[in-house]
């Protein structure tokens, strides 16, 4: 099956599979090394406790092995002929006596001297000591393994079986475990799987649970994002569909009614019935250019032309313009700039275009009588600027609704004398293109403030083209 539990599975099963027999096979010879070197020193040992005694008597007494070979089993008398027959006839494998250094010492065969013992004799060797120190070893000559008795070969098969079941039972949990584990490390791929068909079906926001080792929860919290991100921007995208529709189809319908009424003969085709429609032209042309305007400032392809701007005389400017439109209404504009503001780095028309905006907005929100400041001061490296006005506030669900598309807070208000909608939401993203952001804070009855911060310019600034901030 080319299923992904089913590889994880068998890879689990495999490495598993692989580390038993390994572990089984090491530990079986290693048990069985182990013992026959102990039957070995136990044969060579039994009935010649005297022979170690002696030995061990012979080192003490003369600090060699010089003359120890007189000593060993089966052999003769004399020291031999030197041509390697000292070892007696039918005495077996003969004895062989090594220094620390592992050199054979002293042997019933002389020809055995000087050679160093094999792993399989050292491995059976017994240790000679005196007063507590090891001064060499005593052996039986031969790499053979001794053979073992009934008894003793009995205990290793059972060792083996021992091995062997061990061996299957951990294969069995092996498989267990495998197909535990990678059903466990599968199945959130599966509610995976149903949300991203989920939102292929259309059922945009579908979120997947978050649980599971770190890695998973992070992949299903993406992806919640990713999801819930996409309904936002599917219900933006029909809602800006409905606004534009609604937007647009009001002036239309203004000027299809007036037209109709001039061409029916209900009113006259004169200066004055043109103008109202001449207005809703325009009102259609300033809507298309805000929405243009907004469109290419969110995709970050507006241009800027980016260069030092001095604060002070320009908030001083942008006000002068609006206080004959402040003094109409009988609303009091001022401005409130802290001395030696560092120059800014911003487009200054784009920079007048916010400040329009926000000023306008606060104009058009204050009662007469009232009073609108812009404020500039000082902060860690950026310049703050707020408008502020003591109109009618907003409150806590306007406020967090005011920067979107087409949101009025007076939906009483007509459409042709609210302006486009879009206002504000332009002003936010001027802002971000400098690489400031725009806040609000207000409250019924206590008026707005619009804060917006603008980085201040670098010692070395140039003009730009078009600005990724």
């Amino acid at each position: 099956m080319n299923r992904l539990w089913v590889r994880l599975a068998g890879a689990f099963l495999a490495v598993a599979l692989l580390a038993v027999i390994a572990v089984a096979v090491v530990v079986n010879r290693a048990t069985e090394r182990s013992f026959r070197s102990y039957v070995g020193r136990q044969n060579i040992v039994g009935g010649n406790s005297e022979l170690v005694r002696a030995l061990e008597a012979h080192y003490a007494a003369r600090g060699s092995w010089d003359g120890a070979d007189g000593l060993l089993p089966g052999q003769q008398g004399s020291r031999g002929d030197g041509r390697g027959q000292g070892q007696a006839r039918g005495a077996g494998p003969g004895y062989l006596v090594a220094g620390t250094d592992g050199v054979i010492a002293a042997a019933n065969d002389r020809a055995e001297i000087g050679r160093a013992l094999t792993d399989d004799e050292r491995s059976r060797a017994v240790t000679l000591t005196v007063a507590g120190r090891t001064v060499g070893y005593l052996t039986r000559a031969g790499v053979e393994a001794q053979a073992l008795d009934r008894a003793q070969q009995g205990f290793l098969d059972e060792v083996t079986d021992a091995l062997v079941l061990a061996a299957l039972g951990a294969i069995a949990l092996a498989v267990v475990l495998a197909v535990v584990l990678a059903w466990v490390l599968v199945r959130p791929l599966g509610a995976l799987r149903q949300s991203a068909e989920a939102i292929a079906r259309g059922n945009l926001g579908a979120q997947m649970p978050v649980e599971g080792p770190a890695e998973y929860r992070a992949v299903a919290a993406a992806f919640n994002r990713m999801s819930t991100a996409l309904a936002e921007s599917n219900a933006l995208r029909q809602r800006m569909a409905t606004d534009i529709a609604h937007e647009l189809r009001a002036p239309v319908s203004v000027m299809r009614a007036q037209l109709e009424a001039m061409l029916d003969g209900v009113f006259p085709l004169n200066a004055d019935q043109l103008a109202i429609v001449y207005d809703e032209t325009l009102h259609l042309g300033r809507l298309v250019e805000d929405l243009r305007l907004l469109t290419h400032a969110e995709a970050g392809r507006l241009p800027l032309s980016l260069e030092p701007v001095d604060p002070a005389p320009f908030v001083q400017r942008v006000v002068t313009e609006f206080l004959p439109l402040a003094q109409d209404q009988q609303i009091t504009l001022e401005t409130a700039v802290a001395p030696d503001l560092p120059a800014i780095r911003a487009d200054a028309d784009r920079l007048r275009q916010v400040f329009a905006n926000l000023i306008a907005n606060a104009l058009a929100h204050t009662p007469a009588g009232g009073r609108v400041t812009v404020s500039a001061q000082a902060g860690a490296d950026v310049v703050r600027f707020a408008v502020a006005d003591t109109g009618p506030g907003l409150t806590p669900q306007q406020a967090a609704h005011v920067f979107e598309r087409f949101y009025r807070t007076d939906d009483a208000r007509r459409r042709d004398q609210g302006g486009s909608g879009l206002g504000l939401a332009i002003t936010q993203e001027l802002v971000r293109l400098h690489g400031g952001q725009i806040t609000v804070r207000s409250a019924p009855g206590a008026g707005s403030t619009f804060t917006f911060e603008i980085p201040v310019a670098s010692p070395r600034v140039t003009q730009n083209g078009p600005a990724s901030l």
